[in-house]
């Protein structure tokens, strides 16, 4: 984790603080006024509409915590499994509509400020989501989702079409679900999860 954490810190670091205010100015400058509007507005509702969507990951992973009291390893990693794809798929959804919604009939002049506009939309409320929470699977969550947008947008630079690119970043997402089952496994095995904190 921390090899992949140096690799794509700079590039996070750059476009968390400078992508957004660019990309917002530059879809100004060529009159792309309703993307930008569009866009804050996403971003308002953005963290309140998603919290109620991953609510069912909760239910879904609640079972988890009753099978870490009683020692059932299995059933915290089937529950904690399924709550975990759940989790990611929403990411991926959410990602991919705010991608196909800012870009589908995106000019060509406009494409590369649309695409960047997109990816702080897109990742934006996992980041705020996860500095409130202060919480290790918060933090992957946030991290894979803006590693696996960004390896989109390399993807696209290198001349892949929007959707095979979007294709690579469900696989990118799928490694998260990988991280968040060791830290699921590590939390088991110091006991964290008997109190529910993980």
């Amino acid at each position: 984790m921390g090899i992949l954490i140096t690799i794509f810190q700079l590039p996070i670091i750059i476009l968390n603080f400078f992508g957004f205010i660019i990309a917002g100015i530059w879809l100004l400058v060529i009159g792309q006024w309703s993307s930008v509007i569009a866009g804050i507005l996403t971003v308002i509702a953005a963290s309140f509409l998603l919290s109620i969507a991953l609510l069912p990951g909760m239910i879904i992973g609640a079972p988890g915590v009753y099978f870490a009291n009683r020692r059932v390893t299995i059933g915290v990693y089937f529950f904690g499994f399924l709550a975990s794809v759940y989790t990611y798929a929403v990411i991926t959804v959410w990602c991919g509509g705010v991608t196909i919604y800012f870009l589908r009939d995106a000019p060509s002049h406009a494409f590369w400020p649309l695409l960047v506009w997109s990816y702080g939309i897109a990742t934006s409320p996992w980041t705020y989501m996860a500095q409130k929470e202060q919480s290790v699977t918060a933090f992957l969550a946030a991290f894979f989702t803006q590693a696996a947008f960004i390896v989109m947008m390399v993807c696209v630079a290198l001349g892949l079409d929007l959707l095979s690119a979007m294709q690579v970043f469900v696989l990118v997402i799928a490694a998260g679900v990988i991280f968040h089952m060791r830290v699921l496994a590590e939390a088991h095995r110091s006991g964290s999860l008997l109190t529910g904190t993980q």
